[in-house]
């Protein structure tokens, strides 16, 4: 498995291996292990906060479930979750042309992102599920990946599990 590879599978499925918008973070760490905690979103609330498994952001709503994946690709080292413990680990800041070319691979359909692009970045949108892959730009020199993410705006809030707890981060880490 390479990075490319990774990243376009991301783009055609909207999925990091088990990483996907909708999962329970319980389901995902009872595959992967327990995630890095990174905290919340907000200095003022709880929920939603951020996790990841290597470069791998995850925002997770109090619910429990996670509402968007964001891929940091913009270090020299990538650490992904495809399967293999620890994390794979591939060269970073893959170019425009690698990615087009490995989305092409997969069969993908994409385009420009070309509302709200400040100086220096640019954006490619999978058509059929929305995965952004947006780049930074210098003159004179070819676009890097900076991050590529995917995120829903809706989902059932259900409350979390019974015996889970207050509305706070866990005791312990078998149980998110």
């Amino acid at each position: 498995m390479t990075a490319i590879r990774t990243l376009a599978e991301f783009g055609s499925t909207a999925a990091v291996g088990p990483l996907r918008c909708g999962a329970t973070l319980d389901d995902i760490a009872a595959t992967l292990g327990p995630p890095w905690e990174i905290g919340p979103v907000s200095k003022r609330r709880r929920w939603p906060r951020l996790f990841s498994y290597g470069d791998v952001e995850l925002c997770v709503c109090r619910c429990r479930r996670v509402t968007m994946i964001c891929v940091q690709t913009w270090r020299d080292v990538l650490e992904l979750p495809v399967g293999e413990t620890p994390p794979a680990v591939f060269a970073g800041s893959p170019t425009h042309a690698e990615v087009t070319a490995g989305l092409s691979a997969t069969g993908c359909r994409f385009g420009p992102v070309t509302e709200h692009q400040p100086p220096g970045q640019s954006a490619l949108r999978v058509d059929s599920n929305g995965v952004t892959f947006t780049f930074r730009t210098a003159s004179g020199s070819e676009p890097l990946l900076d991050s590529a993410g995917h995120w829903i705006a809706t989902h059932d809030c259900a409350p979390p599990a019974a015996g889970g707890g207050r509305d706070d981060v866990p005791a312990d880490r078998t149980s998110f």
